[in-house]
């Protein structure tokens, strides 16, 4: 009697194990022990494709220095399904702590809501829950670390196997065949891509830069993670044209400062005084706005706390759309300018001055209810004029259809000033409509606010709160000086640090972050869910409010601030002013060139050499400090300040784009190239396609689509390359908020496991 083939164990090859890949784990672990329970034999292989430790990966290592901090409070992480998840039945238990419950079994001390802590004390947190899932795991699941980097996934042809005598057997195992760079194959029935950040192709201008500095003696630093940044090869003293103010900046900051030796005293009013070690380099910021994103209030005296939206909730959405609620199988399709930016702005006008009315009754010529009155009725208006028009579109007219379409109205009095010219590059009216960046003001709105805040600074002024340096002119940079851009920034920085220790309940502009970060929570809902129409996402979210949020909400912690403003009274940091324009120091090459021949080619490289790659960028930055100070090949500029920076070192501070039509990296870039995968396209108002900066992929689990639109049942894709379906991917996952990343793990791995 001929005995049956045996069938081989089924594998998942989960290729990246950061925070996303280990939430991946921890669903599989935890269903495939409940699907296989009472196997005698091993039922399921696991293999983990990671150079870097799992849980942690290589942004939460946990040799990083302690003084990187996250941007997040020790209240605000979890890998672990817990109570709120709902894909959990009554009777399961979380399988493991979320980081607050980590930090305190383990001793720690710090307030959970209101400090910042390190990054690599998260990377020691997502360590620990590696290893409490690898423990967890019964003998016939088996976890295999490889680590080492995946290089491509390939389909392997359909294996048919006899006809199965038994019941349950498998008569077909399509499988995929991962190489890896250690020259490790691995043969798996599903494959999770959840690579997270990847390293990405540099544009052409900062290609130019790299090669300019490694022919002229200079240095570029290119974006990436700070921690990874080899900011060794800057020598003391040496001045360094920073590009960007976010938060890369700041990492690099503590790098440069308290990695240095460097000393922060504190003053009174919390504010800091800086004793330099002597080997800082001197520091020159500039940015696109010219100042960095607006701290955080939380502080141990503020903790964070949610806001009650009064406007912006999913009844007044679901009234918006006409329907009963937003739990059906109907979708809104809400266009964001035109029907959720007046609730967003109504929240926002009425934290504003009811905190206003609280710290500054004096600023108002009457009572300040008057406001709060004519908020709810702009409301009241909105809402029904928008469902009137929702049920009798033919009564709209030709003017009411193409302003509706632009997206424009806002019809609960949004100020112009609240959007008009938010990361616009528009210069005309009807450009800066079409591109969804206007909104109309509404003149019994003005005349209410206009009376009874006679002094226009006290008046919430959202374009002004983002672009403060609008419209300045400065005749110096220097300390001390009158018009200086330096004294400018001093007291900007100071303002803003007094408002985030005074908190959301002492500062009218700070009661704007409560309100912002609940609003963008809810639309990250509302876009997963499928409510929000896919060109209003792209051109209207991500066209403006995205950047504008951000400079509001994605700041630094107040103590970073601090930092900075010691920094710049120790004479350490100067500011470049809006709009940098880095160029080539001409005098700098002349002096030193032998010849004029050797400047112009020096010039002619600035203008066109080919990129160069961190090793031979790696190899002249320690040539130029073995040879003695680099010379200040490169000089800054802004339009807004007169006179120029000069600098031996640029290092490009701000986030990489992440789009997967820049993936440098041998496996997304081959399986791009294979047509394997391929960027979303989104099809927008006027018939054009726009490639999108993320996967293309199916609506959870979120299976990957090829370049000829074929479905792959078996590879699936998490992290930073889910951005085409959702907005402001989460690090991990946030505790009791039934968190869209734990649920995209749990859809992911229930999934794989009815593939098998």
């Amino acid at each position: 009697m001929n005995q049956a083939p045996q069938t081989p164990v089924p594998a998942v090859a989960i290729i990246g194990v950061g925070p996303r890949g280990l939430t991946v784990l921890e669903r599989l672990v935890a269903l495939a022990a409940k699907r296989f329970a009472g196997a005698a034999e091993t039922a399921l292989t696991i293999h983990l494709i990671d150079p870097y430790p799992p849980g942690a990966g290589i942004v939460w290592r946990t040799d990083q220095p302690e003084t990187l901090l996250m941007n997040t409070t020790i209240a605000e992480q979890t890998v672990f399904p817990d109570s709120s998840c709902t894909f959990l039945g009554p009777d399961e238990a979380p399988t493991g702590p979320s980081m607050a419950e980590w930090y305190v079994a383990n001793g720690g001390t710090e307030p959970l809501h209101s400090t910042f802590p390190s990054r690599s004390l998260y990377g020691r947190y997502l360590r620990d829950a590696y290893r409490r899932i690898r423990a967890s795991a019964p003998d016939f699941i088996e976890i295999v670390e490889h680590p080492t980097k995946a290089e491509s996934v390939i389909d392997l042809p359909t294996l048919d196997l006899p006809a199965p005598e038994a019941e349950g057997s498998r008569a077909t195992v399509p499988e995929q065949l991962v190489r890896c760079q250690n020259g490790t194959t691995i043969v798996a029935s599903a494959v999770v891509l959840a690579v997270g950040h990847i390293p990405s192709a540099q544009p052409e201008e900062r290609a130019r830069l790299a090669a300019f500095a490694e022919r002229n003696g200079g240095l570029y630093l290119p974006q990436g993670l700070p921690a990874e940044t080899p900011v060794t090869e800057v020598a003391p003293g040496e001045r360094v044209i920073v590009r960007g103010m976010g938060l890369n900046y700041f990492d690099l900051q503590s790098l440069f400062t308290h990695e240095r030796g460097g000393r922060f005293v504190p003053e009174p009013g919390g504010q800091l005084r800086y004793v330099p070690s002597g080997d800082e380099p001197r520091l020159a910021l500039g940015s696109r706005r010219g100042i960095p994103y607006r701290s955080k209030p939380i502080c141990h005296e503020h903790p964070r706390r949610d806001w009650p939206l009064r406007f912006f909730t999913k009844d007044n959405i679901a009234l918006l759309a006409g329907l009963d609620d937003l739990d059906g199988e109907r979708k809104a399709g809400a266009r964001f300018n035109d029907q959720l930016w007046p609730l967003i702005l109504a929240d926002l006008r009425l934290a504003y001055y009811h905190t206003l009315s609280q710290v500054r009754p004096e600023a108002f010529a009457d009572d300040p209810g008057q406001l709060r009155e004519a908020i709810g009725e702009a409301v009241s208006r909105h809402l029904t004029r928008r469902t009137w028009q929702e049920t009798h579109p033919q009564s709209t007219g030709e003017a009411g259809a193409a302003e509706a379409r632009a997206g424009v109205t806002a019809r609960a009095g949004a100020s112009a000033d609240a959007t008009a010219r938010v990361g616009a590059s528009a210069t005309t009216t009807e450009e800066a409509a079409r591109q969804g960046r206007v909104t109309r003001e509404a003149f019994a709105w003005s005349e209410i606010e206009e009376a009874l805040v006679p002094d226009p600074a006290d008046r919430m002024s959202l374009h002004t709160l983002l672009n403060p340096l609008e419209g300045e002119l400065f005749t110096s940079r220097e300390p001390g000086e009158p018009g200086s851009l330096h004294e400018w920034m001093l007291d900007f920085l100071r303002t803003d640090l007094r408002s985030s220790l005074a908190g959301p309940i002492g500062s009218p502009e700070k009661a704007l972050f409560t309100v912002l970060w609940q609003s963008r929570l809810l639309l990250k809902e509302l876009i997963v869910a499928g409510h929000i129409d896919r060109v209003s996402i792209d051109m209207e979210i991500l066209g403006w409010f995205e950047g504008f949020v951000s400079g509001i909400c994605d700041g630094p912690p107040p103590q970073r601030i601090a930092e900075l403003l010691a920094l710049a009274e120790a004479g350490i940091v100067s500011f470049i002013g809006p709009d940098m324009r880095i160029e080539e120091n001409r005098a700098a090459l002349e002096a030193n060139a032998n010849d004029d021949e050797a400047v112009a080619g020096a010039r002619a490289d600035a203008l066109g050499a080919e990129p160069v790659s961190r090793a031979q960028t790696d190899a002249v930055g320690a040539d130029a400090q073995a040879q003695g100070p680099r010379p200040e090949i490169f000089t800054v500029t802004s339009a807004q300040a007169a006179g120029e920076i000069t600098g031996s070192v640029v290092i490009d501070a701000a986030s990489p784009t992440n789009s997967v039509s820049r993936a440098a990296d041998v496996l997304l870039y081959g399986m791009l190239e294979r047509g394997q995968l391929t960027a979303a396209r989104l099809t927008l108002d006027d018939g054009r396609e726009k490639f999108l900066n993320g996967l293309a992929l199916t609506p959870r689990p979120y299976r990957t689509i090829d370049v000829e639109g074929n479905v792959h049942p078996r590879r699936f894709a998490l992290s930073i390359q889910l951005s085409s379906k959702q907005w402001g991917l989460a690090i991990a996952a946030n505790p009791n908020t039934d968190a869209a990343t734990l649920n995209d793990s749990h859809a992911a791995a229930e999934a794989i496991l009815d593939l098998l």
